[in-house]
Order: C-alpha cells, then structure tokens, then sequence
C-alpha cells in the first residue's frame, strides 16, 4: 500500500527532502562506534541512479516485452569537497593515503524520504548494508574537492527514521510472512 506524500496538493519535494546518510564503525571489538554523516554539503546536484538490466523482446506477433532483471543503483556527489568536520572526508582520505581499497565497502547508506511521514509516525527510509563509497578523483582548481561514488547494495530494510537529523534511530517494518 502506497503512503501519501506529507506534500500539499500539487507542491512539488523539495531535493533537500531525499536525504542521503553513510554510516560506518569506528574502532575495534567493543570500544566500535558508530559514525553517520549526511552527504551533499555543497552538492549543487545529486540524484539515484538505478542502472536498471533490462531485456526487451517482441514476440511473434510484433509485441514488445521488457524485463528489468536488476537494478544497480548509485548516487554521485561531485563536488564532494574536503570540508572541516567532515568525518566521512578524513575516512576516505585516510583509506585513499593507505591504499586500503577493501575497506570502501563496508558502509551502511540510509535513503531517508522526508516527503513521506512526519515526525509523530517517523519518515519513510531504507537501509542498505554492505554498501560501496569510491572516491573518484582528488584536487581541483581553487578547492580540494574529492567526488565520490555511493553505490547501494541491494541488501536493504525498509523502515522508518524518527528524525531528519544524523542521530537518528532507525526502525525496520515488521514483515508479516504468509
């Protein structure tokens, strides 16, 4: 069942309302934390892309068939500029400096769609695990800007946030099997 956008009738969403979060643990054993930080500081432009693998047929009598197999989402944000404070920044520069290349897939990506919930029942999420953030390039002209790459797992729980900020708690919805 489709929930109803928290939009007035023919308002448009606002982008800030598609929100992106990375997450990643800090630390070993039981001192590990969790670390989030929403992107697109400074990001004048960044949207899902969902790479779909279709398969179109026409059959016999000239009628066109597509199947969508896959979808491999990803999200740019170019420029993602070193920026103070930038937690994920200092973690990619520190993985790019010790050319640990493994490492960039071992983060958690929450989509959160403000434009769906409120704050009483919560805003409608996903959560991807096992998630990929590559950076692209280091530099730029007057700026160090190094853009990077989200590409989504496909290994996700939809659910809800309670809030638009990167303390959030996420809740999974409760699957009902049949």
């Amino acid at each position: 069942m489709a929930t109803e956008f928290n939009l007035a009738t023919n308002q448009r969403a606002e982008r800030k309302l598609l929100i992106t979060v990375a997450e990643w643990s800090e630390g070993t054993g039981t001192s590990a934390t969790q670390v989030r930080e929403i992107l697109g500081r400074r990001t004048e432009d960044s949207s899902i892309e969902y790479n779909p693998d279709i398969e179109t047929t026409t059959d016999i009598l000239g009628i066109n068939y597509t199947d969508v197999n896959k979808t491999q989402p990803q999200q740019d944000f170019d420029p993602y500029l070193i920026l103070g404070g930038s937690k994920l920044g200092a973690k990619l520069n520190d993985i790019r400096r010790r050319n640990a290349l493994s490492e960039l897939d071992q983060f958690t990506v929450y989509i959160i769609t403000a434009y769906i919930g409120n704050s009483t029942n919560g805003y409608e999420a996903e959560k991807h695990t096992g998630c990929t953030i590559l950076y692209t390039a280091l530099g730029g002209d007057s700026n160090v800007n190094m853009p990077i790459s989200v590409y989504l797992s496909n290994n996700s729980v939809t659910g809800t946030v309670d809030k638009l900020s990167d303390d959030f708690a996420f809740t999974a919805d409760v699957s009902v099997g049949g």
